[in-house]
């Protein structure tokens, strides 16, 4: 049957919607920037910095969607997001790399990363990225934890954010996630519309901070960032800032989960994780292409 790949205009956001909830949730489709529930999956999408209907196609076999594919890119980091390829028609090969050829043209020239974070069970995605010229960038995990569990956790005491420490943070900041698209200006921008940043100091001496997000939409919850100054390490400011902000982030009106991703080799982590009655929901691989 022949294949079209089109735009993904209004008309369409809801097909699509239905098609990614349908197929993101298995392993072997399931990209992690969408999230796995229908609420999740609409709120990701309309919450990008680039609008569905200029960031998404759509593959057509008749009237039928068989594949889909976005991106997102942030020209601070210089880096853009591939949301996809999920891919459902027979000839899978082909119509992946239609729709990466239809989405690459809408990826600003100077932009020069881009990224793929897919589940570690989808080998058609990890055979695409391989074809492409992505390489690994690291395994993670997926963490949740559920109110109930959250309900039983004490909470710990920790510092609004101080913008006198702006300049220490970005240092640490640096230091423990390099490259990081959470700049300090995207998570102040995102405190201002309601996110958690917390802070730990001694005296005058930044040791730790947290930042986290909600979304009374789809009741997920995020814990984004954790970072302790290595200088500070074996305190317990790790599970202290955790506290903290998971006391702030369970308050949220319809919580349904609080969701993180930490490197499968920090085992120091999940193992506080663990202890805080955190449950992993999937193993995660990262993949990263120079471009230009």
């Amino acid at each position: 049957m022949t294949q079209r790949i089109i735009r993904c205009t209004n008309r369409h956001l809801d097909r699509m919607l239905e098609y990614i909830s349908v197929h993101n949730p298995a392993g072997e489709h399931h990209i992690g920037y969408f999230g796995v529930t229908p609420e999740d999956i609409r709120q990701s999408v309309l919450m990008l910095n680039l609008r569905y209907d200029r960031g998404f196609r759509l593959a057509l076999e008749g009237n039928h969607i068989v594949g889909a594919m976005g991106m997102d890119f942030d020209r601070e980091i210089g880096r853009t997001w591939l949301y996809g390829p999920i891919v459902t028609s027979e000839n899978w090969d082909a119509t992946a790399d239609a729709l990466y050829a239809a989405v690459g043209k809408v990826i600003p020239p100077e932009i020069s990363e881009q990224e793929m974070f897919i589940d570690s069970l989808n080998e058609r995605c990890r055979n695409f990225a391989t074809r492409h010229a992505f390489v690994g960038h690291g395994s993670l995990a997926i963490y949740f934890i559920t109110p109930d569990r959250l309900a039983k956790l004490p909470a710990a005491a920790a510092d609004e954010w101080d913008d006198r420490l702006a300049g220490q943070f970005v240092s640490l900041h640096e230091q423990l996630f390099p490259r990081s698209n959470y700049t300090l200006n995207y998570m102040l921008a995102e405190r201002d519309k309601g996110a958690t940043l917390l802070t730990l100091s001694d005296g005058d001496q930044l040791t730790g901070y947290f930042f986290g997000r909600a979304e009374q939409e789809s009741g997920e919850a995020y814990v984004d960032l954790v970072g302790v100054n290595p200088n500070y390490r074996r305190q317990g400011l790790g599970r202290r800032m955790m506290l903290a902000g998971l006391a702030q982030l369970r308050g949220l009106p319809g919580l349904r989960q609080v969701n993180l991703t930490v490197d499968s080799d920090n085992y120091g982590a999940m193992q506080l994780y663990d202890s805080l009655g955190f449950m992993k929901e999937r193993d995660m691989a990262a993949f990263r292409k120079t471009t230009g």
